[in-house]
């Protein structure tokens, strides 16, 4: 409870108007991370100890400064955008607690475009993401004895499929052939609530992530019994995960793309993502 406390207060205490420079977080001796709060396998807690790829990923950064990791567990917002002001650049509306470095942040060229529809500004204006550390996926996994193979979603017309609700999958197979599975299409509020579902066989399959989808089913022992499409049929299906933090903190952004680029090197991220039965996808950006 004390060391709680003391988490709370250091906080409080760092929540001014400009972003911490590396040498303020060295004197600190600490850095603040914010992960999305029960989001298996990249973060979550497990008897409340943080656990996942971006806890292991950022206690790593942590080490290369020799300072020691604090996390700020943050829900989901309406938009990337959002999340990203509430957690790096301006902070929480209520609490004013923002982060050093912000985890699991699409690295995608488009969104990096992407303009403020008031202002012209880019979305992406106030932080810097770099160190793309993982090519993320939209995928559905199927149940073998209820789908043995698939070609196209037109299948579903015939069998229950799970999405969580207000995702793009969810959009996706709902708005199909002109609606012609939307009936099949199950939603829910918690992917893990569906993956409950399509274990027992209430439903024959199940779209989303393809790391949360190869973590939540075990997939890596149970390839028997379940399958794993390469992606969704007719949908843009992968990014790249990296780094944020806030355009003052450039310096401190380009020391984290150094070191994800080192540990993407000697194989060290990959070993993180095998760690946790998810079969490592290197980031789009390596291979350009």
């Amino acid at each position: 409870m004390k060391s709680l406390k003391s988490s709370i207060l250091f906080f409080l205490l760092v929540s001014f108007c400009f972003a911490r420079t590396i040498d303020e977080i060295k004197d600190s001796g600490q850095i603040i991370f914010a992960v999305y709060e029960n989001f298996p396998p990249y973060s979550y807690k497990q008897n409340d100890t943080p656990k996942g790829i971006d806890i292991d990923i950022a206690k790593q950064i942590a080490k290369s400064l020799n300072v020691k990791p604090v996390w700020y567990f943050s829900g989901f917002d309406e938009t990337l955008s959002d999340d990203l002001r509430n957690n790096i650049w301006k902070g929480n509306l209520i609490h004013k607690t923002k982060a050093d470095v912000m985890m699991r942040v699409p690295y995608d060229y488009e969104y990096m475009r992407l303009t403020d529809k008031q202002t012209g500004s880019l979305e992406t204006e106030m932080v810097s993401i770099k160190g793309s550390y993982h090519c993320e996926k939209w995928v559905i996994a199927t149940n073998k004895k209820a789908i043995p193979e698939y070609k196209t979603l037109a299948i579903f017309a015939y069998h229950k499929v799970g999405v969580e609700i207000d995702t793009l999958p969810d959009l996706h197979l709902s708005s199909f052939g002109r609606g012609i599975i939307r009936q099949n299409v199950i939603h829910y509020t918690d992917i893990q609530k569906a993956v409950k579902d399509f274990k027992e066989g209430k439903i024959d399959a199940i779209a989303g992530l393809k790391s949360q989808l190869e973590f939540l089913l075990d997939f890596k022992h149970n390839q028997n019994r379940y399958s794993i499409s390469d992606d969704i049929p007719l949908m843009k299906s992968k990014w790249d995960l990296a780094t944020a933090v806030s355009v003052d903190s450039k310096e401190l952004s380009y020391h984290i793309d150094l070191l994800i680029e080192k540990l993407f090197k000697n194989g060290n991220i990959k070993k993180t993502f095998d760690n946790y039965g998810v079969n490592y996808i290197p980031p789009i950006s390596k291979s350009q």
